[in-house]
């Protein structure tokens, strides 16, 4: 097949994101704890960074698109196009004392591009999901009075960023950047009681919803320390200061009966909330990073990224929130990219490993989560262009306490279409 031709198949799969980007309106999780904060946050699911343990501080290639760091858009060429896109799935099993459930799901990963303008200034666009809610938990007691009681507790939706990243290279070796992100989305969360012994007693749900939509900044810089046979060390550091992302909020109140074939009928619905105005506050977050890399050979990376989660506020009121920290390591090796005779020599391994000190704070336990990450960067014959599998396997929270334990598998297939596209032809 001609090579024009087989660009424009490998486009495909972009255009569909493009088509079906409305898909980020969709669940996109099942944990019981995205109920709490504006959801699960989302962290870097581009392929290339999710196979590295979500490290990105210290990390910067032509290749790809960091927007962990905007500063690393500086190590894009003068002359290419660098376009992203992927899809991402999970299947998560979650376990209690009493019992365990599974849940699977897909959906859009990620879409970016970045372009130089000048030399010294480079940019990049993307729509990456910022945090995702998604829950279905359903507790019972039992009242000497009322008999048995179910409290049935869901919610949906989330927060999606498109974000603007410029990078500024100061010199061939220090860059600095900046992320300008317009963050927007919905959440619902839905509260019902059912009381089960009593056909005559009220049934009551709350139904709250909350539409964000605001800017949120983040800052980054790189320094690189060239070494002797094309060895260097590349040192970041990121910052994003506390938000107030203007929000607003309604909410309904309904008693209900329920039928035995289980229909319900309303009696009486009261509006709690009205479309109030307000705003949410995202505290500040600051990190830095590390790398050893040499070029197509081999990369070393390490992240730490602190947030103060006890300043957390939504219109006014805070949540169970504990500040929190993450540890991310990752190395990729490339055995011989030069080597067209085995196509095996030119994959990209990497493996990644992660900690969170995550901002859950249940019943007097701050919550951890850590997982292990595997991935591959696929060359595509004759091009540039990779196509990126990453995967992770991890765990967060516990039984203990009446809690409860996700054991998950991450799945991002993606595409990094690289091409040179603003030099000169010249003609003989």
């Amino acid at each position: 097949m001609p090579e024009r031709l087989t660009k424009k198949y490998l486009l495909l799969p972009l255009f569909m994101l493009c088509l079906y980007s409305g898909s980020y309106a969709q669940i996109r999780i099942a944990s019981p704890y995205s109920r709490f904060g504006i959801g699960d946050l989302s962290g870097n699911n581009n392929a290339w960074n999710f196979s590295l343990g979500q490290s990105g501080i210290a990390l910067r290639s032509p290749n790809h698109i960091n927007y962990t760091n905007p500063a690393s858009y500086g190590a894009f060429d003068s002359l290419s196009f660098v376009f992203e896109g992927g899809f991402s799935a999970e299947s998560v099993r979650l376990t209690s004392r009493l019992q365990s459930t599974s849940r699977s799901y897909a959906s859009l990963g990620y879409l970016s591009f970045g372009i130089p303008v000048t030399k010294w200034w480079k940019t990049a666009l993307g729509l990456v999901p910022f945090s995702d809610v998604g829950y279905n938990v359903v507790s019972a007691e039992e009242s000497k009075t009322a008999g048995t009681i179910l409290r049935l507790y869901s919610g949906s939706g989330g927060v999606n960023r498109f974000f603007w990243g410029n990078a500024f290279n100061i010199t061939k070796d220090f860059s600095v950047g900046v992320n300008v992100s317009y963050l927007f989305g919905n959440m619902t969360r839905e509260s019902v009681v059912f009381f089960t012994d009593s056909i005559h007693t009220m049934n009551y749900k709350i139904d709250s919803y909350i539409t964000v939509g605001d800017f949120y900044y983040s800052f980054g810089a790189q320094y690189r320390i060239r070494m002797k046979k094309e060895m260097s060390i590349i040192l970041g550091a990121v910052y994003a200061p506390g938000t107030n992302i203007t929000s607003h909020a309604s909410g309904i109140a309904q008693t209900f009966l329920l039928s035995s074939s289980g229909v319900e009928y309303p009696k009486d619905t009261i509006a709690l909330v009205d479309s109030y105005k307000g705003a949410i506050l995202l505290p500040w977050m600051a990190g830095c990073g590390i790398t050893l890399q040499k070029t197509d050979k081999f990369l070393i990376t390490a992240d730490y990224r602190y947030q103060n989660w006890k300043s957390f506020r939504a219109f006014g009121l805070n949540d169970s929130l504990a500040n929190s920290y993450k540890i991310s390591v990752g190395g990729e090796i490339v055995p011989n990219a030069d080597n067209y005779a085995s196509y095996f020599a030119r994959v990209r391994y990497r493996l990644g490993f992660y900690y969170d000190r995550t901002y859950l704070l249940l019943r007097g336990r701050q919550l951890n989560e850590y997982g292990i990450s595997i991935g591959f960067g696929l060359p595509l014959r004759g091009m540039k262009t990779m196509m990126n599998i990453g995967g992770q396997f991890g765990s967060r929270g516990t039984v203990q306490g009446d809690l409860i334990r996700e054991t998950y598998f991450k799945f991002v297939l993606g595409f990094s279409i690289y091409e040179r596209w603003f030099h000169k032809r010249k003609y003989f």
